[in-house]
């Protein structure tokens, strides 16, 4: 099985307004579309994704499932919320357990935590708009997940 873990693109600094609305800036977004030649040549292909319910989260996964053609759209979880442990992820996944590549969108510190309970690591960083690529050889399972390949946003900067 593989899951990836997608941390939600560059978004507003805390305004007036709660924590929940906060969007994506124009330059999150650029980084994402950005992101899509190195996304096809690792041939990343979710066949479900799953987000956090928070309007970056959700926009993020947006700009995701049309940039992969994911033919179902991004299924919003609130047990991805900010807060969200591995436990919870695991049974937000297990509703789609029909799904070999399972995709996350959420938040820090989540997914590197998530990442080194399933890996083992001992510290993983995870940036705006990075994604990471865990392989497992069956159900995943604490420690036992190889990580394929993490991705830096610097990578998806256009320079032209």
């Amino acid at each position: 099985m593989i899951l990836y873990f997608l941390r939600h693109g560059r978004a507003e600094q805390h305004s007036d307004g709660p924590d929940s609305e906060r969007k994506l800036t124009k330059r999150g977004t650029q980084e994402l579309k950005g992101a899509l030649p190195i996304w096809k040549r690792l041939n990343l292909r979710p066949e479900v994704i799953l987000t956090s319910p928070l309007v970056r989260a959700v926009q993020t996964a947006e700009i995701a499932r049309a940039a992969l053609e994911v033919k179902t759209g991004p299924k919003s979880d609130d047990r991805l919320q900010p807060g969200a442990t591995w436990a919870a992820m695991a049974q937000a996944m297990a509703d789609h357990h029909q799904a070999a590549r399972v995709m996350f969108v959420g938040h820090n510190p989540d997914f590197e935590s998530a990442i080194e309970v399933l890996s083992g690591a001992g510290a993983v960083r995870l940036r705006p708009g990075g994604v990471a690529c865990l392989e497992f050889p069956g159900v995943p399972e604490p420690g036992q997940g190889e990580i394929a390949w993490l991705l830096d946003p610097d990578l998806y900067a256009d320079d032209t």
